[in-house]
């Protein structure tokens, strides 16, 4: 009798700035390929759920399941994916538990020292190491040492790891993510307040570039690989099709960075004839090498791209390891509004020598070139050398892996307490988005999308000028019995 086996998304506390949540992309993936060679799949993803921890107990007490595989892909989700392992092992004694995803793949060693509940942790990608890893337990169960690549686990009290496994190098060969195991209309998957029509899709891995503050350039070795353009249609269109999706978020760090792909995709999508609305995140460089193709990106129905400015000061750019300009910024935004697409800036403060002088030119460019200040605080991501050297320095403050979101400061820098940095984002973030011109567009702008995303911003000031915490319904704290600290 072949294995029951569950794939896992804890339950996890939405962050109140976005109200936003997706299903795994990582996970529909693996359920997927699993089910395409033949194994029969249970897919849980808990923030869904009415009471998830309670839920969940007794949804893995029903489900009686011989494998469970928890996903964990960033830091901030660390000790919701530690309970969840460690729920699992109270409630299935008997199960094989394997960790899975970006946290647990950069922080393996030491997990599977302090997680003493955990049997196995997939490195990288997961869908073929996955599926041998289940095989070999099926013939072996755990009698003899693992020798599947791209796998650590404890062994006599020591970490273990087999041969690494090279990525999939055409990641064509992978299934459409399993989107039949999930409620896509579940109101948790209300994307940034865009409605039921809205799905987010994933259809690239990694990034080109080496930015010493990106776990993603960790995890993927500076690597991009993108499905071609061409599976990206036909994915869209079956979520058109059998799901009423009509806007679509593409949820990678860098979807265009093709251009090949991206010719291949709008050609694609242009024969279509597909009648839909999608945004994606972008590098500097990729807007200005592909300009000849915004006006089509536009026509076929790209409305926004959120581009990676991250910093317009030399000295800070050059510490993120981030190979562009202040002149590149200021020429991709003008495109992108040339054209009618919405120019969402992200940047970053919080830097070693960022002070107020350098927040207020941010501001500044923001103001005058983009649409959108989109102002996090800069976080050093555990696995990242921009991690390692402030650790180095003895600059890590915040020791609690739930802050680790962009929004929390972990650091102070030569000029402020890490109180200060935050006192200081919220500051421009007021000044930048209490500016008349911001009401008179949430109200009259002809663009349907600023008037919408305008809204949000408004909304969201609106509780944090009034101090007021949003409060997520149906969240519910990790039960007292598993919360023991992991150090």
């Amino acid at each position: 009798m072949s294995a029951k086996i569950l794939l896992l998304d804890p339950p996890h506390k939405i962050h109140g700035a976005i109200r936003m949540w997706t299903p795994s992309p990582g996970l529909m993936a693996i359920a997927a390929y699993l089910e395409s060679n033949g194994q029969s799949v249970d897919f849980i993803d808990a923030t869904t759920f009415e009471r998830p921890w309670t839920d969940l107990s007794r949804r893995l007490k029903e489900g009686g399941y011989d494998i469970v595989g928890v996903t964990c892909p960033a830091v901030t989700f660390h000790f919701d994916a530690i309970h969840a392992v460690r729920l699992a092992r109270m409630t299935l004694p008997d199960s094989v538990i394997i960790g899975g995803g970006g946290h647990f793949t950069l922080h393996a060693e030491l997990l599977l020292i302090d997680l003493p509940e955990l049997d196995y942790i997939v490195i990288g990608e997961g869908e073929k190491t996955f599926l041998e890893l289940i095989k070999w337990l099926d013939s072996n169960g755990q009698s003899q040492p693992c020798d599947i690549p791209g796998v650590m686990y404890m062994e006599n009290n020591q970490t273990m790891a087999t041969p690494s496994r090279p990525f999939i190098p055409d990641l064509d060969e992978l299934p459409i993510p399993c989107y039949n195991k999930i409620d896509l209309d579940h109101p948790t998957y209300n994307l940034h307040g865009m409605g039921l029509r809205t799905v987010g899709i994933s259809t690239s891995r990694g990034c080109g570039d080496h930015c010493s503050y990106c776990s993603e350039s960790a995890l993927w070795h500076s690597r991009w690989r993108g499905r071609s353009g061409q599976l990206v249609v036909n994915e869209m269109e079956m979520l058109n099709k059998n799901y009423g999706k009509s806007l679509f978020v593409f949820n990678e760090n860098s979807f265009n960075q093709s251009r090949k792909r991206n010719e291949a995709f709008l050609e694609s999508l242009g024969h279509s004839g597909l009648k839909c609305d999608f945004w994606f995140q972008s590098r500097l460089k990729d807007i200005l090498r592909d300009r000849d193709l915004l006006s089509d990106f536009k026509r076929l129905g790209c409305y926004e791209i959120m581009l990676g400015v991250e910093s317009i000061s030399p000295e800070t750019l050059r510490n993120y390891s981030k190979k562009q300009t202040l002149e590149q910024a200021r020429e991709a935004t003008a495109l992108l509004k040339s054209h009618g697409i919405i120019a969402m800036t992200n940047v970053m403060f919080g830097d070693i020598n960022d002070t107020e002088e350098t927040l207020k030119h941010v501001y500044d460019f923001v103001s005058k070139n983009g649409q959108f200040l989109v102002l996090t605080i800069t976080t050093p991501l555990p696995g990242t050398r921009y991690y390692q050297h402030a650790f180095k320095d003895g600059r890590i403050e915040e020791n609690e892996f739930s802050r680790y979101d962009f929004m929390h400061p972990i650091m102070s820098n030569k000029a402020y307490s890490k109180e200060q940095i935050l006192s200081l984002q919220k500051k421009y973030l007021k000044k930048y988005y209490t500016r008349p011109v911001i009401f008179f567009k949430m109200l009259f702008s002809p663009n349907k999308f600023i008037r919408m995303a305008y809204r949000l911003i408004m909304r969201y000031a609106w509780y944090e000028a009034r101090n007021i915490e949003w409060v997520q319904e149906n969240f519910e704290e990790t039960p007292e019995k598993l919360l023991s600290p992991v150090q």
